[in-house]
């Protein structure tokens, strides 16, 4: 295309690919990266730094748009390592924050945090001054430093981050300050304890949220926002208003035609509904969410199967060029084979005349097998090509059970916390919380897996890490200040044992929190994890009240002592009380 115009310089050329690849971004991503590579390649080639660091950002984002935040990830640093070598800083604020981004979609959020960190300090290198022109570089770390130190509950970072990005947009009137708006109002939300101070400022935030997108004409963020009110009121048990405005939420999005904003909108209905006692309306709009979601899941599953597609003829064309040019050479290597005997055998033309006919035989008979072979290995490769992406369709099935299996364990959850917040009598409650809990650590595992790349393993440090968060919020009170500590080592589990070792993780912690601090007001609890040759070694420790004389007996009659030695059991692990000082440490080895 742009090579049969000779006189455009080589940086145009990959200019123009660039725009293609942007231009081509929304109707086909695969078309797109083809673009891209080839604008890559030729700034590579030329030496065009700045416009091979380009390309390696569309690239990345390309990659994190069709959801392999892995490669996005490692595009981003090989654009980190080019620009650190060429000592171009000023291109590194914006692939860190692009990391950053892409390791919180992938729900990494320590990762992203140490990405972003690293964002804002190239950023305050490069352009030390915030002004007009600066602004929406250091609006979009902010907002991003925000979100993520939300996930991770570290609120007062959060709310410092979402003030600072509320406070430039309004300053230098960039738009979008809705959403500035919105992480303060869930901050306030989700901030222990909840009181109704508190809660009333997030329903401030919240409403201004919602009113900002409307004066502005973003729908779609006011959409979200608006379920971001429903789930407010929730937590209200302000039913009638929830449902109003998840109604509210669903008309926006069929309007738009967010397919996911109007899964999340019936299922917040459903809820609404239920609660208000209008069970066939609650059934209608979860009947309603199933087809939408099943409509969606056949959509992802043809554009999956789609790039797999794409990225198969890619690979099969490759295959194809290598052997035309291995027949290319093999057929030189003949020729000058069949130059040479025709010289040695000028002298003698009978012979000529022989071996002519015998080299035509032969030369039939070579065609034949090349003809055959191509055939053959053409056949091969379908095949193997029909096995590999019937293999890629089983994954994303095996994905999407993993997501309904972790919903469904969801959903009983959720109904196990409505029984316990009706339960008039304690104890009762308190053995509904502790199954809740248990459900939960159940549920994180199937999370886990359905959002990673490995669908046979899990990843037990980030499990974990999500685990005693979880844990950490549901456990924790104002009336005691127990700080949470981890040091956790990568460590690799089938899906068997991750449910295992979770539910033996929750219960631990949860003893720890409800008994080693019974009398004190605050106190320290430590996790980790460190991996062993052919297992692991698991310590939780604290510095309360030490245990029993039972201790971790058969004779113990606790059901979380029980079900700690089945789950020891269960894992072919031993336990043992580790004497200290203060406080309590059990380890938990598999040798």
């Amino acid at each position: 295309m742009l090579s049969s115009y000779p006189g455009v310089p080589d940086t145009l050329r990959v200019f123009y690919l660039s725009r293609l690849a942007v231009a081509t971004y929304d109707s086909s991503l695969a078309k797109a990266l083809r673009y891209v590579q080839q604008a890559s390649d030729l700034a590579h080639k030329i030496g065009y730094v700045r416009g091979e660091l380009n390309c390696i950002r569309l690239t990345a984002n390309i990659y994190s748009e069709m959801g392999d935040y892995v490669a996005a990830i490692r595009r981003y640093q090989a654009g980190v390592d080019l620009a650190r070598a060429k000592k171009l800083p000023s291109h590194l604020s914006a692939l860190y924050a692009n990391m950053g981004a892409a390791a919180a979609i992938a729900r990494d959020y320590p990762r992203s945090l140490k990405y972003m960190q690293q964002a804002l300090s190239f950023l305050k290198e490069t352009k030390p001054v915030i002004n007009q022109g600066t602004a929406e570089d250091y609006l979009n770390v902010f907002s991003n430093l925000g979100n993520t130190h939300f996930e991770l509950g570290n609120y007062k970072q959060a709310s410092f981050y979402a003030r600072q990005s509320l406070a430039l947009s309004n300053t230098y009137h960039i738009k979008n300050g809705g959403k500035f708006r919105m992480l303060l109002g869930r901050i306030f939300e989700a901030r222990t304890p909840r009181t109704a101070a508190s809660l009333d400022s997030a329903a401030y935030y919240l409403q201004a949220a919602v009113d900002e997108a409307k004066a502005e004409g973003e729908f779609m963020a006011m959409a979200d926002e608006l379920l971001g009110q429903a789930e407010l009121y929730q937590v209200q048990r302000r039913y009638p208003a929830m449902l109003a405005a998840a109604t509210q939420s669903l008309s926006l999005a069929r309007k738009l035609g967010a397919k996911q904003l109007q899964l999340d909108a019936l299922s917040v209905m459903a809820t609404a509904s239920a609660a208000l006692g209008d069970f066939r309306g609650a059934y209608a709009a979860s009947e309603e969410a199933s087809a939408l979601r099943k409509a969606l899941l056949n959509s992802e599953k043809a554009k999956a199967i789609a790039q797999l597609q794409v990225r198969y003829d890619v690979r099969e064309q490759a295959q194809q060029i290598q052997l035309l040019t291995q027949r290319g050479l093999a057929s030189a290597a003949l020729a000058r084979e069949q130059e040479r005997r025709q010289r040695g055998l000028l002298g003698f033309s009978g012979v000529l005349a022989l071996g002519l006919a015998m080299g035509g035989l032969l030369h039939w008979r070579l065609r034949r097998s090349q003809g055959q072979l191509a055939l053959a290995n053409q056949h091969l490769g379908a095949a193997n090509r029909i096995i590999q992406l019937a293999v890629e369709e089983k994954e994303v099935l095996l994905q999407e059970l993993h997501h309904r299996v972790k919903n469904n364990l969801q959903m009983i959850s959720s109904l196990l916390g409505w029984q316990c917040e009706a339960m008039p009598d304690p104890r009762l409650a308190a053995v509904l919380a502790g199954n809740q809990a248990r459900i939960q650590s159940m549920a994180l595992v199937h999370e886990c897996l359905y959002q990673a790349d490995n669908l046979a393993q899990v990843r037990i440090d980030a499990y974990l890490t999500e685990l005693l968060a979880s844990l950490q919020g549901s456990l924790s009170s104002p009336q005691k200040k127990i700080t949470l500590s981890t040091d956790l080592e990568p460590v690799l589990m089938d899906t068997r044992e991750a449910a295992y070792f979770g539910l033996l993780v929750n219960e631990l912690v949860t003893n720890a929190y409800k008994h080693a601090f019974a009398q004190q007001s605050a106190g320290k609890l430590h996790v980790s994890l460190a991996r062993k040759a052919e297992g692991f070694r698991l310590s939780v420790s604290d510095d309360g009240t030490g245990l029993p004389a039972t201790g971790f007996s058969s004779k113990s009659k606790s059901i979380g002592i029980s079900l700690v030695q089945f789950m020891v059991r269960q894992l072919k692990a031993t336990i043992t009380v580790v004497p200290q000082l203060v406080g309590t440490r059990l380890e938990v080895v598999r040798a």
